[in-house]
């Protein structure tokens, strides 16, 4: 699940299939109900995927998966493999005849929708053109930093890199403003570093890593035509630079609280701040409009970066700034190229073997660029269901009911934040399935013979887009993330969740599955996003959106309280050695598992389906909600993967998004006769009751 300071995402999904009856496991001990009149039902949870030598109190995620599990080993082109992957791969499917439709088209005009998709596709496919043209983009933006004479003349390469969408330096964009959230402000934060985060550079477990990427980069150079010893120079000079960089950032945790991250300063503290980069000229060369103040993520990030530039030698400042650029390109180019970007940011970062096929690698490529949004309309053209959308969105009135419900009831929070915490609920709004208003793609140029030049002109068109929202009002209709994705999102300054039609398609959502399979699965979802809210972040949100603690004192003790308790179940996770579940980076994202969970539950009991009691392949209706809830998380990792993810994900592993909330949930424990001193039972101080 994403959220927005950027959006929350969910990142799995589960398949579901009837199986035969031979294949049905004996009923639990504690399956008590009405025994259906005839054998004509809805589908129901997967009994194939379970593994029946595993308790339900030992290992939850197991009992529900294992046998799935072993039979559906990470695919040698991904380094994860679950519920999401299998139904990512079924919407390529659609995509790729979207985009070979398009490619083909005879008839299509200049700037439509077609000839923008299907030029990028043909531009990216084939490797022909490419590997014909092999590495001269990337030479030719190096000679030009090579013209480069003194550091006066670095602000203005760092301009035109951010334009181009290249990562150096620091990061610097317009966005909504916390604090006043009907106006777009600009924000100013670290960046620049090759590796995921600041701690690959000095944690302990990340030094294979560590010396893998010096490789990396030392080989790139070599592939330019650097010798062997030139190479290793520069290499160690550009490692040691990031590393400079990254020990002035915050880690991924720090960075994900707003309280930390909101710093306001005047145009004149920044200029102050870091006099040896004009930051004022930065601005003029990327043609963004005068401006008072803006927001500052990292103040400490931007006093390292005017030490390095009066400290630093100006040709470490070359070298890295013409990694940057080849960091940036090195996977764009011929096949030799894309291969070496391969091996080390899909290969030694996460456990991949082999590069998916071209057109899938297109596809997650233009889902990540500014033709991500023209993407999703082309898919909603083909695939897209309104009858699943109004089921969803009653769904979406029943799970918000149940929320209003549960904060009614709750004894631990006083009555004036109670009303604070139902305004905001009541206040929450909903996008679902696509945009109300699609955005214009007026004057942004594709080719279908230069693929690189694609690149440069679809990530200039994205960084003027953005920079022309400053001093406008925030476009409310405007979507986080394309409507193909198979995803959603709650976003705290807009206090809204979104759905996109993605994610509304079986086995996700299933319009013949019965409830008990669809609110532990999408419903599940929904009460995530609607919980993401209250969590630990978006709980210093207001309702109209706006960071602006609306908590009672005592109140907000208690709830902190309770989180360090929920922290303390996911601390505990250590899948492999060294490497255990972060719960200060992860906190939002268990709360909201355990709060979505909750509400799906009790908006499902509140069901006809529910109430009629009926034992469907033995199993009671409360204990096919929770296995279906499992089943919706079932995954398997690459070591690399699994470590990389620990390391950088707010979300826990998918096994810990099962058992970790499942441990915390008096409901799951009466279902299925859980009890003290079971492993799947936290203890009664230990168990965590917040939303």
């Amino acid at each position: 699940m994403v959220n927005k300071i950027l959006p929350l995402a969910v990142i799995a999904t589960s398949l579901v299939a009837c199986q035969p009856k031979n294949l049905l496991p004996p009923p639990p001990q504690d399956a008590v109900g009405v025994t259906p009149e005839s054998s004509d039902k809805p589908t129901s949870i997967d009994v194939s995927y379970m593994d029946l030598s595993i308790k339900p109190q030992d290992d939850f995620f197991q009992f529900a998966n294992g046998t799935w599990c072993k039979n559906n080993p990470v695919p040698n082109t991904e380094s994860r493999w679950g519920s999401f992957n299998e139904l990512d791969k079924r919407n390529k499917a659609t995509l790729k005849t979207i985009l070979q439709t398009a490619a083909g088209s005879k008839t299509k005009s200049s700037g439509s929708q077609d000839q923008l998709l299907g030029d990028y596709y043909t531009s990216f496919t084939d490797m022909t053109v490419r590997n014909t043209v092999g590495a001269k983009p990337l030479t030719d933006r190096l000679d030009q930093i090579a013209e480069i004479k003194s550091k006066d003349e670095l602000v203005g390469l760092i301009a035109r890199q951010h334009q181009l969408g290249i990562e150096s330096v620091f990061s610097f964009g317009i966005g909504q403003d916390l604090k006043d959230v009907n106006k777009n402000v600009a924000y100013w934060g670290q960046g620049g570093i090759g590796l995921p985060n600041r701690d690959y550079y000095f944690q302990e477990n990340k030094q294979a890593i560590r010396d893998a990427y010096i490789l990396h980069i030392q080989k790139s150079f070599q592939m330019l035509g650097d010798s062997e010893d030139d190479a290793k120079k520069k290499a160690s000079d550009v490692f040691n630079f990031e590393k400079e960089l990254a020990g002035a950032m915050m880690t991924p945790a720090e960075s994900r609280l707003p309280e930390k991250t909101y710093n306001k300063l005047s145009l004149d503290q920044v200029v102050k701040a870091m006099p040896k980069l004009d930051f004022e000229v930065y601005l003029s060369k990327i043609g963004c409009e005068h401006f008072d103040s803006l927001i500052v993520g990292q103040p400490d990030f931007m006093k390292q970066i005017n030490f390095m530039m009066e400290k630093t030698s100006f040709q470490s400042w070359n070298n890295y700034l013409s990694w940057c650029t080849i960091n940036a390109y090195a996977g764009k180019l011929d096949e030799k190229w894309v291969k070496h970007n391969f091996d080390f940011y899909s290969g030694v970062l996460s456990g991949t073997s082999t590069m998916k096929p071209i057109d899938e690698r297109c596809i997650e490529e233009i889902t990540g660029s500014t033709l991500a949004e023209l993407l999703g309309k082309a898919f909603v053209d083909k695939n897209f269901s309104v009858n699943a959308k109004n089921r969803v969105n009653t769904m979406v009135d029943n799970l918000l009911a149940s929320f209003r419900m549960r904060i009614q009831s709750l004894d631990w929070m006083s009555d004036n934040t109670k009303k604070e915490a139902l305004a905001k609920l009541n206040a929450i709004g909903r996008k679902l399935g696509f945009p109300d208003e699609w955005k214009s793609y007026r004057g942004l140029v594709i080719s279908p013979v230069d693929y690189v030049a694609n690149i440069d002109n679809c990530r200039s068109f994205a960084f003027k887009e953005n920079l022309e929202k400053l001093h406008k009002p925030v476009n409310r209709k405007e979507w986080e993330m394309p409507a193909h994705l198979v995803n959603a999102y709650y976003h705290p300054l807009l206090n809204e969740i979104a759905f996109p039609a993605g994610i509304m398609q079986p086995p996700f959502f299933d319009e013949n599955a019965e409830d008990a399979v669809n609110y532990g699965r999408i419903g599940m979802v929904i009460g995530h996003e609607f919980t993401h809210g209250f969590d630990d972040n978006g709980s210093k949100f207001a309702a109209d959106g706006s960071y602006n603690d609306w908590w009672q004192d005592t109140d907000k003790q208690k709830f902190v309280s309770k989180t360090e308790i929920l922290g303390k179940t996911f601390s505990s996770f250590c899948p492999v050695s060294d490497n255990c579940v972060n719960p200060e980076l992860t906190m939002g994202e268990n709360i909201a598992d355990l709060g979505g969970l909750t509400m799906a539950y009790y908006a499902y009991t509140m069901t006809d389906d529910f109430k009629k009691n009926v034992i469907i392949d033995g199993y009671t209706p409360a204990q096919r909600f929770f296995i279906a809830y499992a089943q919706l998380w079932k995954i398997n990792y690459t070591d690399a993967e699994l470590k990389k993810r620990i390391a950088t994900d707010p979300h826990s592993p998918g096994m810990y998004r099962v058992n970790g909330p499942l441990m915390n949930c008096p409901e799951f424990f009466a279902a299925f006769n859980v009890k003290p001193g079971d492993k799947m039972r936290n203890s009664d101080e230990k168990v965590a009751k917040i939303w």
